[in-house]
């Protein structure tokens, strides 16, 4: 599909005998046209500083981006509420977390979700990484509440993360790119009820956090 193509990412993974296999993940790099720019600034003139955003509000116009990335990822509808951001076609809600980069992402570096935003009643996250002169963004891929903060690491607000040079500005919890799942192919199909993730998206409980 015009737009964006499939970005592979090569993992080297290392078993208990010690062989070493190559697993793929991929992420998927959208171009950010003018038009995207043009609604993101509007929504941010229009909604104001994101509640409970880690970087207060700074990324305000990258977070309105990272979720047009997703719909033309994933298609869906623009939603845009404090629970979930987009509802896909199969009526998934769909929370998208972005950050913002200087450089291409790797599978080592973590997604973020605040320790704020826990209790957010979505379906699916969706990450995405968006570059700093709004020139290009990544979709990651995606990860359902419970498996996530199963197996996130908590962050203090003021750690240091060598693996991307990155300190935290609040408490999170982080994942990294590598553990979430891929879309392998462009649209809806590996988010329909015959993949099997509606129900085991929405047989999970909640996620309740202290």
């Amino acid at each position: 599909m015009a737009g964006f193509s499939s970005l592979p990412l090569v993992i080297i993974l290392v078993t208990r005998s010690g062989n070493r296999r190559r697993k793929k993940k991929s992420m998927i790099p959208v171009k950010i046209t003018d038009e995207m720019f043009l609604k993101a600034r509007q929504k941010n003139s229009e909604m104001g500083l994101l509640r409970n955003s880690i970087i207060k509000g700074n990324g305000s116009i990258a977070g309105f981006l990272g979720e047009q990335i997703v719909l033309q990822v994933l298609g869906g509808e623009w939603a845009n509420t404090y629970e979930y951001d987009v509802v896909l076609e199969n009526g998934l809600k769909v929370e998208v977390k972005t950050k913002q980069t200087t450089v291409v992402p790797k599978p080592d570096y973590s997604c973020s979700i605040s320790n704020f935003n826990t209790h957010q009643q979505c379906d699916i996250y969706a990450f995405t990484r968006v570059m700093k002169d709004y020139s290009v963004g990544w979709y990651l891929g995606y990860c359902t509440p419970k498996e996530y903060f199963d197996k996130a690491t908590f962050v203090k607000k003021g750690d240091f993360d060598p693996s991307n040079n990155w300190t935290s500005h609040a408490d999170c919890y982080n994942l990294p790119i590598e553990e979430l799942h891929n879309v392998q192919g462009i649209g809806n199909a590996m988010l329909s009820p015959s993949a099997g993730l509606v129900s085991d998206v929405r047989g999970h409980d909640k996620v309740a956090r202290d």
